[in-house]
């Protein structure tokens, strides 16, 4: 590595932290975030960790991505696992009182929508940060000639916007629905329940099928992109999968997509786990007893996998490993 390329990947590195380091606003107010746990610790978080730490997906910094690639496998404490700046401390309580202060059934419209939401707004915040890392490449002196580079920036600081656009669409009809502004129940979800897998997740997924979604179409801020909300729970004996979308932003893909989590058996579930985690979704959490069983093979074939295809959004993706045998 010569010296030009050092001095570019620290300045990236810096970049990157200073941008995730930066206090946010709620997503709701004008007052300042705390750090929101996707999955409420106690309860949930709590039943898979060991020693008060979690196993999650990471990215590495720039000089370590070089050697190990871009994402690390790491254990992290369970107060900061699968948490980010989202809603100030009032927000953070109020809205989410009725799944984390009080009994709730994952059977419950209004439960569904809450870990739905909450998973929503982790996917605004993390394109928000993406743009304004973008931002700071694009206004770094020390990429000024990099057309390349700086072409990529303005790529991606649009899809980002986009992005943010089209989630707000559906974080607006949510919030109505959750604080009664009107009797409607506008996003439909399946709660499926399997055998018990020391694992969670909280995200959402825009399946992008490239027979559909030309650069013309993803381009176009009229036309507002069909996302699928997954939840993985653990509870004591049983892991619950909570998956839906809204009524009016869906198609065929996403309804036979949801369908083919039923009737599994252990090992079309493990395939099925396997899929979403390498294809389709990053925010998902495992035990470290549990990561410590599994089968180094599987382990590196999931990482060359995910590697090689982080920027891949595509419903095409398959992978020929199971994660979990």
């Amino acid at each position: 590595m010569d010296k030009k390329m050092k001095q570019d990947l620290k300045i990236l590195q810096n970049i990157f932290k200073n941008a995730r380091n930066k206090k946010h606003k709620c997503l709701v107010c004008e007052e300042k975030s705390i750090n929101s746990h996707l999955l409420q610790k106690n309860g949930i978080l709590n039943i898979i960790s060991s020693n008060n730490h979690i196993i999650q997906i990471t990215g590495n910094d720039f000089f370590k991505a070089e050697k190990e690639g871009i994402i690390g496998i790491k254990s992290i404490g369970i107060n900061r696992a699968m948490s980010y700046p989202l809603f100030c401390n009032i927000h953070d309580t109020n809205i989410f009182a009725p799944v984390e202060t009080e009994e709730y059934s994952l059977n419950d419209y209004t439960s569904q929508l809450l870990f739905s939401y909450r998973s929503l707004c982790a996917e605004i915040r993390k394109k928000m940060i993406n743009t304004d890392i973008f931002e700071r490449i694009k206004n770094s002196r020390q990429f000024a000639v990099n057309f390349e580079l700086l072409k990529l920036a303005q790529s991606q600081i649009e899809a980002n916007s986009m992005g943010i656009q089209d989630l707000n669409w559906y974080k607006n009809i949510m919030e109505l629905e959750i604080n009664n502004s009107y009797n409607t129940t506008d996003y439909i979800f399946e709660k499926i329940d399997y055998d018990f897998i020391p694992i969670s997740a909280s995200a959402v997924y825009s399946p992008i099928n490239p027979s559909e979604h030309t650069l013309e179409v993803l381009k176009d801020s009229e036309k507002i992109l069909n996302y699928i909300f997954i939840n993985l729970i653990p509870q004591e004996d049983k892991l619950t999968l909570i998956i839906g979308y809204h009524k009016l932003k869906t198609n065929n893909w996403i309804k036979e997509y949801i369908t083919s989590w039923k009737g599994l058996s252990d090992i079309e579930f493990e395939k099925k786990l396997t899929d979403l985690f390498a294809t389709k979704i990053e925010t998902w959490v495992i035990s470290p007893d549990y990561w410590k069983e599994l089968e180094t093979k599987n382990i590196k074939a999931f990482k060359d996998y995910w590697n090689d295809n982080a920027n891949n959004l595509r419903i095409t993706q398959s992978v020929d490993f199971n994660l979990f045998e």
